[in-house]
Protein backbone atom coordinates (compact mmCIF):
# COMPACT_ATOMS: atom_id res chain seq x y z
CA UNK A 1 0.00 0.00 0.00
CA UNK A 2 1.44 3.36 -1.03
CA UNK A 3 2.04 6.04 1.56
CA UNK A 4 -0.22 9.07 1.31
CA UNK A 5 1.62 12.08 -0.10
CA UNK A 6 2.11 15.03 2.19
CA UNK A 7 -0.72 17.54 1.80
CA UNK A 8 1.75 20.41 1.41
CA UNK A 9 3.30 18.71 -1.62
CA UNK A 10 0.03 17.45 -3.04
CA UNK A 11 -1.86 20.72 -2.87
CA UNK A 12 0.83 23.24 -3.66
CA UNK A 13 0.89 24.25 -7.36
CA UNK A 14 4.07 24.80 -9.31
CA UNK A 15 5.31 28.42 -9.28
CA UNK A 16 3.84 30.33 -12.20
CA UNK A 17 6.14 31.86 -14.76
CA UNK A 18 6.52 35.62 -15.10
CA UNK A 19 7.95 35.21 -18.60
CA UNK A 20 5.82 37.16 -21.12
CA UNK A 21 5.83 34.29 -23.62
CA UNK A 22 4.61 31.84 -20.98
CA UNK A 23 1.91 34.28 -19.86
CA UNK A 24 0.83 34.77 -23.47
CA UNK A 25 0.45 31.00 -23.82
CA UNK A 26 -1.69 30.94 -20.66
CA UNK A 27 -3.93 33.68 -22.03
CA UNK A 28 -4.45 31.73 -25.26
CA UNK A 29 -5.23 28.60 -23.23
CA UNK A 30 -7.89 30.42 -21.16
CA UNK A 31 -9.34 32.05 -24.27
CA UNK A 32 -9.64 28.73 -26.07
CA UNK A 33 -10.68 26.31 -23.34
CA UNK A 34 -12.39 28.48 -20.72
CA UNK A 35 -14.13 31.00 -22.96
CA UNK A 36 -14.42 28.83 -26.07
CA UNK A 37 -13.16 31.42 -28.54
CA UNK A 38 -10.73 31.08 -31.42
CA UNK A 39 -8.05 33.77 -30.98
CA UNK A 40 -8.53 34.83 -34.60
CA UNK A 41 -12.15 35.90 -33.96
CA UNK A 42 -11.95 36.87 -30.27
CA UNK A 43 -13.45 40.23 -29.32
CA UNK A 44 -11.76 42.71 -26.95
CA UNK A 45 -14.00 41.60 -24.08
CA UNK A 46 -12.92 37.98 -24.66
CA UNK A 47 -9.29 39.03 -24.30
CA UNK A 48 -10.17 40.93 -21.14
CA UNK A 49 -11.81 37.89 -19.54
CA UNK A 50 -8.97 35.55 -20.56
CA UNK A 51 -6.38 37.95 -19.13
CA UNK A 52 -8.33 38.32 -15.87
CA UNK A 53 -8.45 34.54 -15.50
CA UNK A 54 -4.66 34.34 -15.84
CA UNK A 55 -4.21 37.12 -13.28
CA UNK A 56 -6.78 35.53 -10.98
CA UNK A 57 -4.89 32.22 -10.99
CA UNK A 58 -1.86 33.97 -9.55
CA UNK A 59 -4.01 35.63 -6.90
CA UNK A 60 -5.54 32.25 -6.03
CA UNK A 61 -2.13 30.75 -5.25
CA UNK A 62 -1.56 33.42 -2.60
CA UNK A 63 -5.21 33.20 -1.50
CA UNK A 64 -4.83 29.52 -0.67
CA UNK A 65 -1.53 30.13 1.10
CA UNK A 66 -3.11 32.89 3.19
CA UNK A 67 -6.06 30.71 4.18
CA UNK A 68 -3.82 27.79 5.16
CA UNK A 69 -1.63 30.13 7.19
CA UNK A 70 -4.66 31.47 9.07
CA UNK A 71 -5.87 27.99 10.00
CA UNK A 72 -2.42 26.53 10.70
CA UNK A 73 -1.59 29.24 13.23
CA UNK A 74 -5.14 29.69 14.58
CA UNK A 75 -5.02 33.37 13.71
CA UNK A 76 -7.98 35.57 14.53
CA UNK A 77 -9.89 37.13 11.66
CA UNK A 78 -11.44 40.54 11.29
CA UNK A 79 -14.99 40.36 9.97
CA UNK A 80 -16.05 43.55 8.21
CA UNK A 81 -19.75 43.81 7.42
CA UNK A 82 -20.88 46.58 5.09
CA UNK A 83 -23.84 47.18 2.80
CA UNK A 84 -21.38 48.74 0.33
CA UNK A 85 -18.01 47.74 -1.13
CA UNK A 86 -16.92 50.17 -3.81
CA UNK A 87 -14.03 48.05 -5.07
CA UNK A 88 -13.92 49.57 -8.56
CA UNK A 89 -12.10 47.82 -11.40
CA UNK A 90 -9.94 45.03 -10.04
CA UNK A 91 -7.70 44.28 -13.01
CA UNK A 92 -5.24 47.16 -12.77
CA UNK A 93 -5.21 47.10 -8.98
CA UNK A 94 -4.50 43.37 -8.86
CA UNK A 95 -1.78 43.62 -11.51
CA UNK A 96 -0.02 46.26 -9.43
CA UNK A 97 -0.43 44.41 -6.14
CA UNK A 98 0.88 41.17 -7.65
CA UNK A 99 3.66 43.19 -9.34
CA UNK A 100 3.10 41.56 -12.72
CA UNK A 101 1.82 44.49 -14.76
CA UNK A 102 4.88 44.69 -17.02
CA UNK A 103 5.10 40.98 -18.01
CA UNK A 104 1.33 40.81 -18.61
CA UNK A 105 1.44 43.96 -20.74
CA UNK A 106 4.32 42.51 -22.77
CA UNK A 107 2.48 39.19 -23.12
CA UNK A 108 -0.56 40.94 -24.54
CA UNK A 109 1.62 42.91 -26.96
CA UNK A 110 2.93 39.60 -28.29
CA UNK A 111 -0.70 38.71 -29.00
CA UNK A 112 -1.47 42.07 -30.59
CA UNK A 113 -3.64 43.22 -27.69
CA UNK A 114 -3.40 46.55 -25.83
CA UNK A 115 -3.65 46.20 -22.03
CA UNK A 116 -4.90 49.75 -21.53
CA UNK A 117 -7.58 49.26 -24.17
CA UNK A 118 -9.08 46.08 -22.72
CA UNK A 119 -8.74 47.23 -19.10
CA UNK A 120 -11.11 50.11 -19.93
CA UNK A 121 -13.77 47.52 -20.76
CA UNK A 122 -13.85 46.14 -17.23
CA UNK A 123 -17.00 47.43 -15.50
CA UNK A 124 -16.97 49.01 -12.08
CA UNK A 125 -18.40 46.54 -9.58
CA UNK A 126 -21.74 48.15 -8.73
CA UNK A 127 -21.58 47.36 -5.03
CA UNK A 128 -21.64 50.88 -3.60
CA UNK A 129 -22.12 54.51 -4.49
CA UNK A 130 -20.26 56.65 -1.98
CA UNK A 131 -17.74 57.14 0.77
CA UNK A 132 -19.00 54.24 2.88
CA UNK A 133 -18.35 51.76 0.07
CA UNK A 134 -14.94 53.20 -0.78
CA UNK A 135 -13.92 53.15 2.88
CA UNK A 136 -14.94 49.49 3.17
CA UNK A 137 -12.94 48.58 0.05
CA UNK A 138 -9.88 50.46 1.35
CA UNK A 139 -10.12 48.72 4.72
CA UNK A 140 -10.20 45.31 3.03
CA UNK A 141 -7.17 46.00 0.85
CA UNK A 142 -5.27 47.65 3.71
CA UNK A 143 -5.80 44.67 6.02
CA UNK A 144 -4.46 42.35 3.33
CA UNK A 145 -1.47 44.65 2.81
CA UNK A 146 -0.47 44.58 6.49
CA UNK A 147 -1.09 40.83 6.82
CA UNK A 148 -4.30 40.89 8.87
CA UNK A 149 -6.62 37.94 8.11
CA UNK A 150 -10.05 39.33 7.23
CA UNK A 151 -13.39 38.57 5.64
CA UNK A 152 -15.60 41.21 4.10
CA UNK A 153 -19.33 40.52 3.99
CA UNK A 154 -21.79 42.33 1.75
CA UNK A 155 -24.58 41.93 -0.79
CA UNK A 156 -24.05 40.94 -4.43
CA UNK A 157 -26.25 43.62 -5.96
CA UNK A 158 -27.38 43.02 -9.52
CA UNK A 159 -27.98 46.74 -10.05
CA UNK A 160 -25.97 48.46 -7.36
CA UNK A 161 -25.11 51.86 -8.77
CA UNK A 162 -27.02 53.69 -11.47
CA UNK A 163 -25.97 55.35 -14.69
CA UNK A 164 -27.17 58.78 -15.69
CA UNK A 165 -28.55 60.13 -18.92
CA UNK A 166 -29.94 63.54 -19.79
CA UNK A 167 -33.37 63.54 -21.42
CA UNK A 168 -35.03 66.85 -22.33
CA UNK A 169 -32.68 68.62 -19.95
CA UNK A 170 -33.48 66.36 -17.00
CA UNK A 171 -31.33 63.74 -15.30
CA UNK A 172 -32.64 60.22 -15.78
CA UNK A 173 -31.40 57.36 -13.61
CA UNK A 174 -31.03 53.96 -15.29
CA UNK A 175 -29.88 50.63 -13.80
CA UNK A 176 -26.18 49.78 -14.02
CA UNK A 177 -25.99 46.23 -15.40
CA UNK A 178 -22.42 45.46 -14.38
CA UNK A 179 -22.95 41.67 -14.43
CA UNK A 180 -24.08 41.50 -18.06
CA UNK A 181 -20.86 39.64 -18.99
CA UNK A 182 -20.58 37.81 -15.67
CA UNK A 183 -17.83 38.43 -13.14
CA UNK A 184 -14.63 36.44 -13.81
CA UNK A 185 -13.15 37.43 -10.44
CA UNK A 186 -15.76 35.65 -8.31
CA UNK A 187 -16.41 32.07 -7.23
CA UNK A 188 -19.89 30.81 -6.47
CA UNK A 189 -19.95 28.80 -3.22
CA UNK A 190 -23.16 26.77 -3.29
CA UNK A 191 -21.87 24.75 -0.35
CA UNK A 192 -21.93 27.97 1.68
CA UNK A 193 -25.67 28.59 1.50
CA UNK A 194 -27.92 29.48 4.41
CA UNK A 195 -31.66 29.57 4.89
CA UNK A 196 -33.02 32.96 5.94
CA UNK A 197 -36.49 33.18 7.47
CA UNK A 198 -38.95 36.07 7.28
CA UNK A 199 -42.26 36.78 9.00
CA UNK A 200 -44.26 34.00 10.61
CA UNK A 201 -45.05 33.51 14.27
CA UNK A 202 -43.56 32.43 17.58
CA UNK A 203 -45.09 29.27 19.04
CA UNK A 204 -44.76 27.50 22.39
CA UNK A 205 -43.20 24.06 21.97
CA UNK A 206 -42.58 23.08 25.60
CA UNK A 207 -41.47 24.28 28.98
CA UNK A 208 -38.06 25.06 30.42
CA UNK A 209 -36.81 23.66 33.74
CA UNK A 210 -37.51 27.07 35.25
CA UNK A 211 -41.14 26.80 34.26
CA UNK A 212 -40.85 29.41 31.54
CA UNK A 213 -42.32 28.53 28.14
CA UNK A 214 -39.94 27.23 25.46
CA UNK A 215 -40.57 29.26 22.33
CA UNK A 216 -39.70 28.61 18.71
CA UNK A 217 -39.90 30.93 15.73
CA UNK A 218 -41.78 29.52 12.75
CA UNK A 219 -41.01 31.70 9.70
CA UNK A 220 -43.68 32.28 7.09
CA UNK A 221 -41.22 32.31 4.19
CA UNK A 222 -37.65 31.25 3.52
CA UNK A 223 -34.95 32.55 1.20
CA UNK A 224 -31.54 31.03 0.46
CA UNK A 225 -28.40 33.15 0.81
CA UNK A 226 -25.70 31.89 -1.57
CA UNK A 227 -22.08 33.03 -1.17
CA UNK A 228 -19.90 34.48 -3.93
CA UNK A 229 -16.21 34.93 -3.06
CA UNK A 230 -13.74 37.39 -4.55
CA UNK A 231 -10.03 37.46 -3.60
CA UNK A 232 -8.79 40.78 -2.19
CA UNK A 233 -5.07 41.11 -2.92
CA UNK A 234 -2.89 43.22 -0.65
CA UNK A 235 0.15 45.21 -1.73
CA UNK A 236 2.87 42.88 -3.00
CA UNK A 237 0.43 40.03 -2.37
CA UNK A 238 1.59 39.68 1.22
CA UNK A 239 -1.88 38.34 2.00
CA UNK A 240 -5.04 37.72 0.02
CA UNK A 241 -8.28 38.02 1.97
CA UNK A 242 -11.87 37.22 1.00
CA UNK A 243 -14.81 39.40 0.06
CA UNK A 244 -17.94 37.26 0.45
CA UNK A 245 -21.11 38.62 -1.10
CA UNK A 246 -24.60 37.17 -0.70
CA UNK A 247 -27.10 36.48 -3.46
CA UNK A 248 -30.74 35.79 -2.60
CA UNK A 249 -32.38 32.77 -4.23
CA UNK A 250 -35.76 31.13 -3.64
CA UNK A 251 -35.91 27.82 -1.80
CA UNK A 252 -38.20 26.55 -4.60
CA UNK A 253 -37.45 28.28 -7.92
CA UNK A 254 -40.93 27.64 -9.30
CA UNK A 255 -44.35 26.68 -7.91
CA UNK A 256 -44.94 23.81 -10.31
CA UNK A 257 -48.61 23.24 -9.43
CA UNK A 258 -49.41 26.88 -10.16
CA UNK A 259 -47.42 26.79 -13.39
CA UNK A 260 -49.19 23.65 -14.62
CA UNK A 261 -52.53 25.23 -13.72
CA UNK A 262 -51.77 28.08 -16.09
CA UNK A 263 -50.67 30.70 -13.56
CA UNK A 264 -47.26 31.16 -15.16
CA UNK A 265 -46.58 34.54 -13.58
CA UNK A 266 -47.83 33.57 -10.13
CA UNK A 267 -45.66 30.45 -10.26
CA UNK A 268 -42.59 32.70 -10.25
CA UNK A 269 -43.83 35.04 -7.52
CA UNK A 270 -41.59 33.65 -4.76
CA UNK A 271 -38.59 33.55 -7.08
CA UNK A 272 -39.04 37.19 -8.04
CA UNK A 273 -39.62 38.20 -4.42
CA UNK A 274 -36.35 36.57 -3.37
CA UNK A 275 -34.40 38.13 -6.24
CA UNK A 276 -35.68 41.57 -5.24
CA UNK A 277 -33.65 41.43 -2.01
CA UNK A 278 -30.32 41.64 -3.83
CA UNK A 279 -31.49 43.57 -6.88
CA UNK A 280 -30.80 47.23 -5.99
CA UNK A 281 -28.56 49.09 -3.56
CA UNK A 282 -30.54 51.40 -1.27
CA UNK A 283 -34.03 50.99 -2.75
CA UNK A 284 -36.22 54.07 -2.31
CA UNK A 285 -37.77 54.02 1.15
CA UNK A 286 -40.44 56.67 0.59
CA UNK A 287 -43.13 53.97 0.60
CA UNK A 288 -43.94 51.21 3.12
CA UNK A 289 -42.93 48.62 0.52
CA UNK A 290 -39.54 50.31 0.09
CA UNK A 291 -39.00 50.49 3.83
CA UNK A 292 -39.83 46.79 4.17
CA UNK A 293 -37.41 45.89 1.37
CA UNK A 294 -34.57 47.79 3.03
CA UNK A 295 -35.24 45.98 6.30
CA UNK A 296 -35.34 42.63 4.49
CA UNK A 297 -32.01 43.44 2.82
CA UNK A 298 -30.34 44.31 6.11
CA UNK A 299 -31.70 41.28 7.94
CA UNK A 300 -30.87 38.92 5.05
CA UNK A 301 -27.28 40.17 4.89
CA UNK A 302 -26.76 40.15 8.67
CA UNK A 303 -28.28 36.71 9.22
CA UNK A 304 -26.31 35.05 6.42
CA UNK A 305 -23.02 36.62 7.55
CA UNK A 306 -23.47 35.65 11.21
CA UNK A 307 -24.45 32.09 10.28
CA UNK A 308 -21.31 31.83 8.17
CA UNK A 309 -19.07 33.21 10.92
CA UNK A 310 -20.52 30.83 13.51
CA UNK A 311 -20.21 27.86 11.14
CA UNK A 312 -16.54 28.62 10.55
CA UNK A 313 -15.86 29.00 14.28
CA UNK A 314 -17.58 25.72 15.16
CA UNK A 315 -15.82 23.95 12.29
CA UNK A 316 -12.42 25.07 13.55
CA UNK A 317 -12.87 24.99 17.31
CA UNK A 318 -15.86 22.72 17.89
Amino acid sequence: MMNDPKPSNLHRPQPRSSNPEAIAAEIIERLTYRIGKDPTVAKPHDWLTATILVIRDRAIDRWMDSTRDTYAHSKKRVYYLSLEFLIGRLMRDTLNNLQIRQPVEEALKLLGVDLDLISELEPDAALGNGGLGRLAACFMESMASIDIPAYGYGIRYVNGMFRQEISDGWQVELPETWLVHGNPWEFERRESSYEIGFGGMVETVGERETGEPLLRWKPQEHVMAVAYDTPVVGWRAKRVNTLRLWKALPVDPILLDAFNAGDHIGALKESNKAATITRVLYPADSTPAGQELRLRQEYFFSSASLQDILRRHIQQYG
